[in-house]
């Protein structure tokens, strides 16, 4: 795209749009390919040099773009290249579940800078839970430069403003602005959501969903949730309350974590024990197969996924879970998915959240209000 012409009729919002535009196709580039000369980028996005050492500019006032030396050892006058600076800010993605806080950091091309967790009862209060979380994020982002955005992931419903509708599992939750509480720490913007639907943005973006765009994601053990992916992108729901099946999982018939807390055993120890022999534990794991597919049943039926991926604590199940789930599957649905654990192990959520984060960044092109 190259800009308009200025003269008569061209409006102020006009000329930003037109910016918008340009500055998304140069970072697309920038991003997608090596260290590129200005003619090199010019033939890349269809840009004129001029518009392309504009965009630099407003970039580089970002600390977005890196300028490298011109290659040596090559004929004619060398070139000046240009590649996208990913640690010129960082994002933080946190994950609240009942009994535990993690934060991530990453730059802006998702590698991991740092991690941090501490346990929290189930019953503390909110006010305390957010000071733990508020110390490990300052640890966590301590080696990082500036925190760009923040990412939250919760159990419970999220609107699209932050804001936590329904957490029953973490006391004085409800009502809570997830989003607005945790920017503060940082001052910068925020957003947050729900954490089966996080982690299946994880998974589509670091892990076993990377090639699937409609993905069903169940968080299995504690906390239980779902996410649902669709075109590739996470599915939220008018509300935040997409895929959440929390009031079926009540029922014994369906509450895979229910098994566990009757048997007086965790998955990990169901999962070797069974490997090992014991009828029990072998018993017990096709349970938890067999209530996983229940709950995925649901969402495969409706949304006919390309994919089904299983997070936490089942993941210790392995393939002979997998193949339990997909046999139990079938005999609930018409068309069964592949079934994939996610690789991603407790990362999967916080990695979720630094996505969301990291969108959020660049639906506005990094360049962000002061």
């Amino acid at each position: 795209m190259t800009t308009s012409p200025s003269g008569a009729g061209t409006s102020g919002a006009d000329t930003t749009l037109v910016r918008r535009w340009n500055r998304s196709t140069v970072l697309a580039a920038l991003r997608t390919g090596p260290e590129r000369t200005l003619t090199e980028m010019a033939q890349a996005t269809g840009l004129s040099r001029q518009t392309l050492t504009a965009v630099f500019t407003e970039l580089d006032a970002r600390g977005l773009v890196q300028m490298h030396a011109p290659a040596t050892g090559t004929s004619g006058r060398p070139a000046r290249r240009y590649s996208f600076q990913s640690t010129a800010g960082y994002v933080l993605g946190l994950y609240f579940s009942p009994t535990q806080v993690l934060a991530l950091v990453t730059d802006l091309d998702g590698t991991i800078i740092a991690r941090e967790h501490v346990a929290t009862p189930r019953d503390l209060p909110a006010p305390d839970r957010l000071r733990r979380a508020r110390e490990i994020s300052l640890r966590a982002t301590a080696p990082a430069g500036d925190v760009w955005a923040v990412g939250v992931a919760t159990t419970g419903v999220v609107d699209p403003k932050g804001t936590v509708r329904r957490a029953s599992q973490i006391p004085g939750w409800t009502g809570l602005d997830l989003a607005g509480t945790v920017g503060s720490w940082f001052h910068s913007a925020a957003v947050a959501g729900n954490d089966g639907t996080l982690a299946a943005l994880g998974e589509k973006w670091q892990g076993a969903a990377r090639y699937a765009n409609d993905v069903a994601l169940i968080l299995s053990g504690r906390p239980t949730g779902q996410g649902i992916l669709l075109g590739g992108r996470a599915h939220h729901g008018r509300s935040g309350a997409a895929a959440e099946l929390g009031r079926l999982l009540h029922d014994q018939t369906w509450n895979a974590a229910a098994v566990l807390e009757e048997a007086g055993r965790s998955a990990e120890e169901v999962f070797r024990a069974a490997a090992e022999g014991e009828q029990e534990a072998s018993e017990l794991a096709d349970h938890l197969a067999h209530h996983t597919a229940r709950g995925a049943s649901v969402l495969v039926s409706v949304l006919d996924p390309e994919l089904v991926v299983i997070a936490g604590e089942f993941t210790a199940g392995g393939q002979p879970f997998v193949d339990a789930t997909r046999q139990h599957l079938s005999t609930m649905c018409i068309n069964v998915p592949e079934v994939a654990l996610s690789v991603l192990g407790d990362d999967v959520v916080p990695l979720g959240a630094a996505r969301l984060a990291l969108d959020h960044l660049e639906e506005r092109e990094y360049v962000l209000d002061a």
